[in-house]
C-alpha cells in the first residue's frame, strides 16, 4: 500500500548509550523534535529592519512523554547514545512512508514523573545532542520506502 504522507503514533523509540544496552521507551504519549537553535541579526547606519540574518547555532532537542517510567529512570542525566524513534505511517505503520529519526550523540538532559489521582502516571524525558565535528547535524531522518 503507497504511504498515506500522514503520521500517527510512534514506535521502536529506544535510547542506546555508548557501550551499553538499548533501553525501549513503551506507552508513549507523545514525542517532540525541536530543531532548535538561534539566529543573529545585523543591522546598521539607519536600518530600521535587519539586513543580515544567519543561523549562528543550532541545537536539536527531543522531548518523550510516556506511560514507561522505570524505562525513563533507567539512565541518569548526562548519559551520552543514542537515541532512535519511528513515526509510523498511519496507514502502513512501521512500513512503507514510516520515518525514522536518529539523534546522534544524544545527552539525557532531564527526567521528570507524575501521577494524578486516578490517572496512569507518566514520565517526560528530554534529550539535547552535540556534533562530533561541530558541523554534522546530530539529527537525521530518514522515511521507509
Amino acid at each position: 500500500m503507497p504511504a498515506t504522507k500522514r503520521h500517527m503514533n510512534w514506535t521502536n523509540v529506544t535510547f542506546t548509550p555508548s557501550g551499553g544496552t538499548a533501553t525501549t521507551y513503551t506507552g508513549v504519549l507523545s514525542l517532540k523534535i525541536e530543531a532548535g537553535g538561534t539566529l543573529a541579526k545585523f543591522s546598521g547606519d539607519g536600518d530600521r529592519y535587519p539586513t543580515t540574518i544567519v543561523s549562528e547555532m543550532s541545537e536539536p532537542t527531543v522531548t518523550i512523554r510516556c506511560a514507561d517510567i522505570a524505562a525513563t529512570r533507567a539512565n541518569a542525566i548526562g548519559t551520552v547514545g543514542t537515541l532512535t524513534a519511528t513515526h509510523n505511517d498511519a496507514r502502513n505503520g512501521s512500513g512503507s512512508g514510516a520515518i525514522t529519526y536518529t539523534l546522534s550523540n544524544a545527552v539525557i538532559a532531564s527526567q521528570a514523573t507524575s501521577g494524578d489521582h486516578r490517572n496512569f502516571g507518566q514520565a517526560i524525558l528530554t534529550f539535547v545532542a552535540f556534533s562530533a565535528d561541530g558541523t554534522t547535524n546530530p539529527l537525521s531522518a530518514s522515511a521507509a520506502s
